[in-house]
């Protein structure tokens, strides 16, 4: 199994403090899903396709779509805030949306 191992870590590391609404799952193939992953501050068609659906409510929760590959475990919460690129990221097991 890997994980992210944060040096230090104050409560707010350990502890998840944002709640994440899933607007849209968006698929993409191997290639575009490890580019993102190496390459996470580029622009994407995707997010900018989906730009109205990512932003943060007046309770603090983020609209996110999450995004997914065949083959991996987990996927990625993005939210632009408004950007065409992932601003915002957060790793997340495919398990706990419970996508098929």
């Amino acid at each position: 199994m890997k994980v992210n191992f944060t040096r230090k870590p104050t409560p707010e590391e350990i502890y998840p403090q944002t709640e994440a609404v899933i607007e849209k799952v968006v698929r993409l193939t191997k290639e575009e899903f490890e580019d993102l992953i190496h390459n996470p501050l580029l622009d994407r068609d995707y997010v900018k396709e989906n730009k109205e659906k990512m932003y943060e409510d007046d309770k603090g929760r983020m609209h996110c779509i999450f995004v997914v590959c065949e083959g991996y475990d987990y996927g990625i919460l993005v939210e632009s805030e408004g950007y065409d690129y992932p601003r915002y990221t957060s790793y997340m097991p495919v398990e706990l949306f419970k996508i098929k």
